[in-house]
């Protein structure tokens, strides 16, 4: 159970990467230009496949009318050497060939409209695919921009709450510690350097003379008795 469980949980983990990782946004507006030229790549296939359809109609357009040119010549032809049959049926292919080349016209205006719009459609698509990318080129601008501020944000914000703090905190401790190397220093110096000054204050003058008067007073009163 414990394996199964820290596959499971490898899983995730890689398939949530993968998921944030898809969802960043350029990732996204990515995904999102290539459905849309994927889209595009599709109508101007539709598009191809009408050019050939309306140039295979005005083929078909143009064959009729040379079959009904022929045929004309050929009733013409059959009338001058007075062949009425052959004359009726040369006359009667061109009266069907007239009522398909009618129809194949007709076809092909609607053939021809359905191109238009479909060349309009076409147009419009490949505006938008630049608009796409311009669009996706300035996104990726913002989005880098917002990345970098992101990281210096998170930068500064790590190094005022906590790197400056443990600077203050590691000097005043080098401090404190030069203070107690001074003090110890002083502590194990000389006991009468450190309790006797090694010159006489000026203002202090007239306290000592008198003061050393009387020791010397004392002192005499001593020896007499």
């Amino acid at each position: 159970m414990g394996i199964l469980k820290r596959v499971k949980n490898l899983f995730l983990a890689e398939t949530n990467g993968f998921l944030d990782k898809y969802e960043q946004p350029i990732n996204m507006v990515d995904q999102y230009i290539r459905e849309f030229e994927q889209e595009l790549a599709k109508g101007q296939g539709a598009l191809a496949n009408q050019l050939f359809i309306e140039k295979r109609q005005a083929a078909l357009i143009a064959e009729t009318e040379t079959t009904i040119e022929k045929r004309e010549r050929q009733a013409k032809l059959a009338v001058k050497q007075g062949d009425d049959h052959i004359a009726k049926l040369a006359l009667q292919d061109k009266l069907l060939q007239d009522k398909k080349l009618s129809a194949y016209r007709e076809q092909y205006a609607t053939i021809q409209e359905q191109t238009k719009a479909l060349e309009e459609k076409i147009t419009q698509l490949l505006v938008q695919s630049e608009e796409f990318n311009h669009r996706r080129l300035l996104l990726a601008s913002r989005v880098n921009v917002a990345s970098s501020l992101k990281e210096m944000n998170q930068s500064v914000v790590a190094f005022q709450t906590e790197n400056v703090t443990k600077g203050f905190a590691r000097v005043e401790e080098k401090v404190l510690m030069m203070e107690a190397e001074v003090e110890a220093m002083a502590h194990f110096s000389s006991p009468a350097k450190r309790s006797a000054p090694q010159y006489l204050d000026p203002s202090l003058t007239a306290d000592i003379e008198k003061a050393l008067d009387e020791l010397k007073q004392q002192a005499q009163e001593q020896i007499e008795v």
